[in-house]
């Protein structure tokens, strides 16, 4: 009875301990905020910077941090929102605000058992000792005289990053209020080129504004129309490796600086493997090819299995004999999928990539695939390794490799791995991207080469922000050039990465608004030695029948097989009377692996058998028909 009594407390002890350590997280405290600067005056680019300290009742592994925000006092009207999220330090610097503004902060904690109740709340002033002036001006065409009325005039500050806009009225005008000081202005408006002021077209030849105590009343602009985009065909066909026409959806994605897409169009091939799409003209585009039946390869254009290094092709006309021959899938039955979103939780359109760990550098051992508007992805008839996963989103989300815990990663060695055996069939490999940041207008570019000078394509190279935050990104192109657009004036950390590639070196580079619009970062990446799988799937030693998959099947699947020597191949299907009812193969083969697809369409639902003869070696396999 007494070590019964004594269990009894010892597990109740060991409860509630497991339940301390499993708990939603406390509560952080000590928050606060102070103004910081950057730039050589105290007035150039301020930011907030917040602090604080917590206590865990759970591995830190798995603690985050959320910052809420709101404009005004602590007692002011008006809601906190959840401003940045999956928060890993306990400081934080917020860019994002306003000279003159009051801004009130608290901090949550979050695990995977739930988000905990508040921090302190504090507020932060970043005061002003001058008053805001009044802007205005009129938008006219410059072709006719006519007042523009829809678009905004947007104000930069030479020295920081917040743009203030006005909206331009139903009458051409616009009006706003500015603090003194210097300024680019650009003007946007739909259906016409945007301009800086003064008619200059790139923000580097941008004609510096001066506000005065006084203000300006007549900041005017004249914007040229755009000229019409001429629509052009682009045409070509998709076919096995035998020359037999594909059923398959044509994506053609729109590509910008080389690195951001956007998918806009689409085609289904006719039933002689034929396509043919509309595209606009002064468009770059990569277009991805993928089999209805999910039987084969998906693959961008010339053979390509990777986004990054797909070709970019050019539309100044009709463009033809864009072809795709695509190959059979391995008849294994495994698959992996997950969902790509943002932090909202909300499904973000993304490019997909598997890269399998040790082996050469051939595209069959990458595969790619296309999440749905939701988010979701799929690959399946993988061949069994180890990978990682690379999502690589629409628009300005930031891409990333997958991370277990939702982290951003863009470093391929760093990346979480998965095993794929042949039966697997995993599910969860999730990747959360960072939303857009505000997009500003200068940028970093250079070039990227290998320890022997030859220019790199698809490396990517991003640039990290003071929170250690990925801020954007670019993709260098077959001459090995990358532009990394949309940045804010500040400093930044940029580093390269390329798959099967070492690269240690970051560099920091700052940009402005006043004389570094743009500044230069090169990278060399040293070749690393890729171990080749040794059992090659095409190297065969003896002869094999597989068995079909999948089975049951409707109306169609893969018989594939393998002869270790040139031999006479003959592969018959016949039902269950002993009736032969198809002939897939034959003729002289030389030595390899072989994928057949058959098509039991015109056939009824029941049992069959497959039957191989080649040289002296026989087999024969059932398989189940079911409509």
């Amino acid at each position: 009875m007494k070590k019964l009594f004594q269990f009894l407390i010892v597990s109740m002890f060991l409860s509630t301990f497991a339940l301390k350590v499993n708990a939603q997280p406390l509560p952080p405290f000590n928050l606060t905020a102070t103004v910081g600067h950057w730039g050589m005056m105290s007035s150039e680019f301020e930011f907030v910077n917040l602090s604080w300290q917590f206590t865990t009742n759970s591995p830190k592994s798995g603690l985050t941090f959320n910052v809420y925000r709101k404009f005004g006092a602590i007692s002011d009207t008006g809601a906190f929102i959840k401003k940045y999220t999956h928060i890993y330090n306990n400081q934080w610097r917020d860019i994002y605000i306003h000279r003159g503004e009051t801004y009130s902060y608290y901090v949550t904690a979050q695990n995977s058992l739930g988000e905990s109740s508040p921090s302190d709340t504090v507020q932060i002033t970043i005061d002003s000792v001058t008053a805001k002036v009044v802007v205005s001006g009129t938008i006219k065409d410059k072709v006719t005289g006519d007042p523009i009325k829809h678009g905004n005039v947007i104000f930069l500050p030479a020295f920081g990053w917040f743009g203030d806009h006005a909206v331009i009225d139903s009458s051409g005008n616009y009006s706003t209020k500015l603090f003194p000081g210097t300024y680019i202005a650009y003007c946007v408006a739909p259906g016409y080129v945007p301009q800086y002021y003064n008619d200059v077209r790139f923000i580097f030849n941008a004609t510096k504004i001066t506000v005065t105590a006084s203000g300006i009343s007549n900041l005017d602009f004249s914007l040229q129309p755009k000229p019409v985009q001429q629509h052009f065909m682009l045409s070509g066909t998709v076919t096995d490796s035998l020359g037999n026409p594909i059923k398959a959806i044509i994506r053609i994605h729109d590509v910008y600086f080389n690195t951001f897409h956007h998918r806009y169009s689409y085609a289904i091939t006719n039933d002689s493997g034929k396509y043919s799409v509309p595209v606009l003209q002064g468009d770059t585009v990569i277009v991805f090819a993928r089999a209805l039946d999910h039987q084969y390869f998906p693959q961008f254009y010339n053979d390509k299995s990777s986004f990054l290094d797909a070709d970019r092709i050019g539309i100044s006309g009709d463009t033809s004999n864009i072809n795709f021959m695509l190959v059979h899938k391995p008849v294994y039955n495994n698959g992996v999928s997950g969902t790509v979103q943002s932090k909202d939780s909300v499904g973000v359109e993304s490019i997909v990539m598997a890269i399998r760990l040790g082996t050469d550098m051939h595209w069959r051992h990458r595969y790619t695939t296309e999440s749905d508007s939701l988010g979701n992805y799929s690959f399946d008839h993988m061949i069994p390794g180890t990978y990682i996963f690379l999502a690589i989103p629409e628009g300005d989300y930031n891409p990333t490799f997958y991370m277990a815990d939702g982290s951003q990663n863009l470093h391929w060695k760093d990346a979480d791995s998965v095993i794929v055996d042949s039966t697997s069939m995993i599910t969860g490999i999730n990747f959360i991207v960072t939303d857009p940041a505000d997009s500003g207008n200068a940028s970093i570019n250079g070039h990227v080469a290998d320890n022997s000078n030859n220019p790199l394509a698809g490396v990517i190279v991003f640039a990290t922000d003071a929170n250690q935050e990925t801020y954007s990104y670019g993709i260098t192109d077959a001459n090995g050039n990358y532009t990394i657009s949309g940045l804010i004036p500040g400093q930044y950390s940029v580093s390269s990465d390329a798959y099967g590639y070492t690269s240690t070196q970051t560099t920091t580079s700052s940009v402005d608004y006043n004389s570094s619009y743009t500044t230069s970062a090169s990278f060399s990446l040293t070749p690393e030695l890729v171990t080749v799988v040794q059992s090659q799937p095409n190297v065969v030693s003896d002869f094999k029948l597989n068995q079909n998959y999948p089975n049951p099947f409707n109306p169609t699947t893969i018989i594939s097989y393998q002869i270790p020597t040139q031999s006479r191949v003959v592969l018959k299907v016949f039902n269950v009377l002993g009736k032969e009812v198809a002939t897939l193969v034959d003729g002289i083969k030389p030595a390899g692996s072989y994928n057949i697809q058959f098509n039991a369409a015109n056939l009824a639902s029941g049992v069959y058998f497959y039957q191989i003869r080649a040289g002296n070696f026989y087999a024969t396999k059932k398989l189940v028909l079911l409509k």
